[in-house]
């Protein structure tokens, strides 16, 4: 009976701790400044026939991304009282962000597509990023850069540091490929490690 009232008693204090700890937050729709970030980095092609250097982190390509002036945003109540570029705030604890990607390799391939960023608080100015999408590829058969004529998927997850509230560098992975959803034959395989620089050009108060 003692053991079972113990019992009792520690399941609603915890109970009640839990409670006490859960905050409310918003999910919001919000108007955003312009962003945009560039990056580069190192790339290998794992399509067949790739010659060693092709096959290695020793080639180089570029991408850059552009952000449509609205997200989608889970945070606070009180943080969305708070201007872009007030020096306490850096982003969301959550957002999803519709963005257009362009990339080109030093060989000519490139692409050009839509998709979007799913953002996520790990710390005060530290974000772990995803995005994804779907990109029209242009190739040159003759070169084999990992690239492949076609619709892909194109996907960046990077790891973003704040350095002021408007700009973060970032360190990441891109891959290229069609998944065999958009064609039952292998599309692009194209693996690269990237760094790179976002900033939002935020409004005057």
């Amino acid at each position: 009976m003692k053991r079972t009232l113990i019992s009792i008693i520690v399941v609603v204090i915890l109970n009640t701790n839990l409670k006490a700890q859960i905050e409310s937050v918003n999910f919001e729709l919000e108007k955003t400044s312009f962003k945009y970030s560039l990056n580069s980095g190192v790339y290998k092609s794992r399509i067949s026939g790739a010659s060693e250097k092709e096959n290695s982190f020793r080639n180089i390509s570029f991408f850059a991304q552009v952000y449509f002036p609205f997200k989608r945003s889970l945070d606070f109540p009180k943080n969305f009282k708070k201007s872009e570029g007030d020096s306490i705030y850096f982003e969301r604890l959550f957002s999803i962000s519709p963005m257009a990607v362009f990339q080109f390799t030093e060989k000519g391939g490139n692409a050009i597509g839509m998709g979007q960023e799913m953002s996520f608080k790990i710390a005060k100015k530290i974000f772990l990023k995803s995005q994804i999408a779907v990109v029209w590829v242009e190739s040159n058969v003759l070169k084999n850069d990992g690239l492949q004529s076609g619709l892909n998927f194109h996907h960046y997850w990077h790891l973003a540091s704040y350095i002021n509230p408007n700009t973060y560098f970032s360190i990441g992975y891109n891959h290229i490929s069609n998944g065999k959803i958009f064609s039952s034959e292998v599309g692009a395989l194209f693996d690269m490690i990237v760094i790179g620089i976002s900033h939002r050009i935020s409004r005057k108060k």
